[in-house]
């Protein structure tokens, strides 16, 4: 007697074509099923055990069910052995073997049960049920689980990047914010698909050299389409005349039995829609349906929507990475500024009757010179200014590594000239010339006021009093790390009681006029009994405009 099978038994009843045509209800299509839940099917096929998604769902291990095939319920309610092999084929009424010898023993065994009820005129339960028992087959589904939840994974990160690439992001955002911007894509192809009575749609970006078109995101396709390899240009008839018409539309790619538009999946109708940014095409989208569909003027429309709001998001996520690297170079240049202006000595008492100052003033958010002073070992005073002749934050970067060095070589008996020779020589060994540095280096006796000095590159000194100044260095040397050896500029000076030692950089004043000018200023400074020049000189200076850094070190005898 034949029985109908009734589809009210089956638990999944899979879509009898691959590409179903979506619901009236304006559902997205069935897809067909990827290799993971063919994998699950086939295992529950095989092992007669399916997996419990519930137990994923709420965190517990690795569980499987006895799966339910199309078996008539009816006849195996008579034989209460076969019922009790669908209920728990590793309980005690029928054994579960574990060896190849039990499960031969076991298949004949069914074979034979199988040959007696289909001599009654009964149905018995699939002999695979008693092939594999339920220990074993949660330890299959254990390892399977964990290498499909693997590839979710790898899924999952293929999209987010297809996101990154697609907004022309220089740094990766997070996933956060990337899976919301492949939603929010997604979206609109799932509407644009809708609104032209298609079934999927494929995002589709050029590569940098404008030759090959990259799957970035997929609606209504297999997860496998964004892992493609990318599609030459040349010989894409539907892309090339979407980018000079904006947007084609196909009723039949094989009309006339012949597929000429070279379209990019196995569908019987499309659209495609250029994407532009900045008016210049970056992309095409394509729409594609399982049937010949006539295609009129509201379809191409709604396909023009769409990918301008494609264009848009993909726009306002690139501004948005722009922007957060523009905010985060920014935190790293005032971390930096932080640093200088926190590692610059305020003026003090540098020894008795001895006051020393310094000051650096910069149109950019970081300084490329400083100013340093201390007492030596041995008694002496020194005080140095220095900058960099690349005013940019890598020459902020050459300056700091200048101030280490001289820092390095402060420690033991050394002359101002030595003093700059070793500092050129550490730039020199830790660059490739690119490194020009100015610096001005100075001793000083607190006893007597005798000093040396030593300049390099455009740092100007001179001694002022009440009654004048006399110029000591004009800062017309050459820079350190010019050459292999420095070549400094020495002199020798003597400061009596009333006297300020003042050193400068070229931002202060350019030429021999504006000297005489900060010489004028220092003057009237100590004329006054100002026991601070310096603070002074820059009140004065207050006024003007900062096109460019100034930087000035005083020493002042009282």
């Amino acid at each position: 007697m034949t029985k109908t099978l009734p589809n009210y038994l089956k638990v999944h009843r899979g879509p009898d074509q691959p590409n179903d045509r979506p619901s009236k209800a304006g559902l997205p299509p069935a897809a067909s099923l990827d290799a993971t839940e063919q994998f699950w099917n086939d295992f529950s096929c095989t092992t007669g055990w399916r997996l419990d998604r519930r137990a994923k769902r709420r965190g517990q291990p690795t569980q499987v069910l006895p799966s339910v095939s199309d078996v008539d319920m009816g006849s195996v309610l008579e034989n209460r052995t076969h019922l009790e092999a669908i209920i728990d084929p590793a309980g005690h009424g029928v054994s579960a073997p574990h060896t190849p010898a039990a499960a031969h023993a076991s298949a004949a065994q069914a074979h034979q049960d199988q040959d007696q009820s289909y001599g009654h005129g009964q149905a018995n339960a699939p002999e695979l049920l008693l092939g594999l028992g339920k220990i074993d087959a949660t330890r299959l589904a254990d390892s399977a689980r964990r290498i499909t939840d693997e590839l979710e994974e790898s899924r999952e990160a293929l999209r987010r990047q297809s996101m990154e690439l697609a907004a022309r992001a220089s740094l990766i955002a997070s996933d956060e914010e990337t899976t919301r911007l492949a939603d929010r894509i997604e979206s609109l192809m799932s509407d644009a698909a809708m609104a032209c009575g298609c079934d999927a749609a494929v995002l589709y970006l050029l590569d940098d050299d404008t030759e090959y078109l990259l799957p970035r995101a997929a609606f209504g396709m297999s997860p496998g389409t964004l892992s493609k390899p990318p599609r030459p240009l040349r010989g894409s008839r539907g892309d090339l005349e979407a980018m000079v018409r904006d947007v084609v539309t196909i009723d039949d790619f094989a009309a006339g039995s012949i597929d000429t538009w070279n379209a990019p999946e196995d569908f019987a109708a499309g659209i495609c829609v250029v994407i532009k940014s900045a008016g210049v095409p970056i992309g095409t989208l394509w729409l594609f349906a399982n049937e010949v569909i006539e295609f009129g003027k509201s379809e191409a429309a709604a396909a023009r929507l769409v990918a301008a709001g494609i264009a848009l998001e993909l726009a306002t996520a690139s501004a948005r990475r722009d922007h957060s690297s523009q905010k985060e170079e920014n935190t790293v240049i005032r971390e930096v500024a932080a640093w200088q202006h926190q590692s610059m000595p305020v003026g003090a008492m540098l020894a008795e009757r001895w006051r020393v100052d310094g000051m650096i003033e910069s149109p950019a958010d970081w300084a490329a010179g400083w100013h340093t002073w201390d007492v030596l070992p041995d008694g002496t005073m020194m005080l140095a200014i220095a900058e960099a002749v690349d005013r940019s934050i890598a020459g902020a970067m050459h300056a700091t590594v200048a101030r280490a060095a001289l820092a390095s070589h402060t420690g033991y008996r050394h002359s101002p000239a030595q003093l700059l020779g070793r500092v050129g020589d550490t730039l020199w060994h830790t660059s490739t010339g690119e490194q020009l540095m100015s610096l001005l280096y100075a001793h000083v006796d607190p006893e007597t006021g005798e000093g040396e000095v030593a300049s390099a590159g455009n740092i100007t000194a001179m001694i002022g009093s009440g009654y004048g100044y006399r110029p000591l260095v004009d800062g017309r040397g050459e820079p350190l790390n010019s050459h292999i050896d420095a070549r400094p500029v020495t002199r020798t000076f003597r400061m009596l009681e009333g006297e300020t030692f003042l050193a400068y950089t070229a931002g202060m004043f350019k030429d021999e006029a504006g000297q005489r000018a900060l010489g004028e200023q220092l003057r009237r400074a100590m004329k006054s009994k100002d026991m601070n020049p310096l603070a002074s000189i820059r009140r004065d200076m207050a006024g003007k405009s900062l096109d460019q850094e100034r930087g000035a070190v005083s020493l002042l005898r009282w």
